[in-house]
């Protein structure tokens, strides 16, 4: 049928858009209106029907009516029927203003929770406050760092020279070791190997022993001569009749390499 009349009515076929191939019919002749490869045994209509018009009247809830939604009777309703329709919703525009009931709830609420001009002037008087003391304290703070940083910038200086020597000291250090400990083995040394540590052990310990021998050295040393310098006062005292506390105990004094 749609190929009689896509035939007999080319212009109705080509409004409506009819797609009909005859060759799965087992004809010869192909549609005019379908020429393509994807094309099957099927009719198409891409024909869309024009919507409905839009009641455009005005509608008027009966709230008499029991089958009137209750959200058609209420007062913020009838407040959108007069924005949407005027005057010729026969409403009196009087209802678009809030009661006395809701301008009390809107008061109440605006109490509770907006601030007054006053109050809004205080907090505002309070934050600048703050604000003040908080610069004012940041100055003194800034103002006080400045005055340190002379010292500050010395200090590091000092830091990183001490670092520095403290760094060339190790350096000779390890390569005095590793130079005993060449002269002891008589050929050169790793410094990771085991024999290198063992060595490095051996010759830390004897330098810990010269140094304690030293020290001690040094304290009887000073011992004889604190003995020495007590007997000459003891003999130049001893013609002025006087007496001295020889039973006063010995203390080594302790200096920078101890």
């Amino acid at each position: 049928m749609a190929t009689s009349m896509a035939r007999e009515f080319p212009r109705l076929a080509f409004l409506c858009n009819f797609r009909v191939v005859s060759p799965c019919l087992g004809s010869s002749t192909t549609s005019i209106f379908s020429r393509t490869q994807n094309d099957t045994c099927m009719q198409v209509a891409r024909y869309r029907a024009p919507p409905f018009p839009l009641d455009r009247s005005r509608y008027i809830p009966d709230k008499s009516d029991p089958k009137t939604p209750e959200f058609q009777k209420t007062l913020k309703f009838d407040r959108k029927l007069w924005g949407r329709h005027g005057e010729a919703s026969g409403f009196d525009p009087s209802i678009c203003w809030p009661t006395k009931a809701e301008l009390a709830e809107m008061q109440e609420e605006e109490r509770d929770w907006c601030l007054t001009l006053q109050e809004m002037q205080q907090n505002i008087a309070i934050r600048r406050a703050e604000e003040e003391k908080a610069r004012i304290a940041r100055e003194k703070r800034i103002a006080a760092n400045m005055a340190k940083m002379p010292k500050l910038i010395e200090q590091v200086h000092e830091e990183r020279r001490l670092k520095k020597e403290q760094l060339e000291e190790a350096k000779k250090r390890k390569e005095h070791l590793i130079a005993k400990a060449r002269e002891r083995l008589g050929y050169n040394v790793h410094p990771n190997s085991p024999k290198f540590e063992a060595m490095l052990e051996e010759i830390e310990n004897e330098e810990r022993k010269q140094k304690k021998k030293a020290k001690k050295a040094k304290q009887e040393a000073m011992r004889e001569a604190f003995k020495a310098a007590l007997a000459t006062a003891e003999a130049a005292k001893i013609q002025d009749g006087a007496t001295i506390n020889t039973d006063i105990p010995l203390k080594a004094h302790k200096t920078q390499n101890d």
